[in-house]
């Protein structure tokens, strides 16, 4: 009896030192999940700027008005984000790009 218990109790620790390591796959946690298509650059009081993590494989553009509470998400290939992220339009001066 006892040598049963202790082969059992062996092959349940060599078990789990194999196991050991392996990476749970979590999904996706990006910030965003909707984008929205159209920006009005004017009405914009800042952007956000997400980097590539370990838990998102792009980078996200997070904008927020001056009217709305509520931050919206932006598509990365929008004319109007180019733009304000060149900094070529001396316009756009008053919006505040914070780099994460």
């Amino acid at each position: 009896m006892d040598c049963k218990r202790v082969v059992i109790i062996c092959a349940v620790l060599l078990s789990a030192a194999l196991i050991e390591g392996f990476a749970v796959p979590r999904g996706n946690r990006c910030l965003c999940r909707k984008f929205a298509s159209q920006l009005n650059v004017m009405a914009m009081d800042k952007l956000e700027v997400h980097p590539k993590s370990s838990t998102c494989e792009r980078i996200e553009y997070i904008a927020t008005l001056k009217n709305a509470p509520v931050p919206i998400c932006v598509r990365p290939d929008l004319l109007e984000l180019r733009v304000l992220l060149s900094g070529k339009n001396r316009r756009l001066n008053h919006i505040k790009v914070i780099r994460h």
